[in-house]
């Protein structure tokens, strides 16, 4: 499998760097990222990418997902760790129902 090129280094590191994005804010970055290819007119390009970088997280039990605010049906694109253990739960910032939205993810 080809490494991640810088595009989708790009799209990581925006994700891990602000965390979660808006699904209007992560839609511009990956156009802008792509010569202006709009996600909603390049699903297939899209999707392929999304694919290609779960592909790689996936070693190390990572995720990006797409997630809806159960509040205001928002679309919102971040990086989510895949296994529960101690270890990852104390080197959070997020709030108990911010966790526990990101568990409902899983399901």
């Amino acid at each position: 499998m080809a490494p991640l090129s810088w595009r989708h280094h790009t799209l990581l590191q925006a994700l891990l760097s602000r965390g979660p994005l808006s699904e209007r804010d992560f839609h511009a970055l990956f156009t802008a990222i792509s010569g202006g290819k709009n996600p909603a007119t390049h699903q297939q390009l899209f999707s392929d990418t999304l694919m290609k970088i779960n592909n790689e997280l996936g070693y190390l039990q990572f995720d990006l997902r797409a997630c809806i605010n159960q509040y205001d049906g928002t679309v919102y694109y971040g990086v989510v760790n895949n296994i529960s253990d101690e270890e990852s739960k104390l080197g959070s910032k997020y709030s108990v129902p911010q966790i526990a939205f990101y568990k409902g993810l899983k399901q």
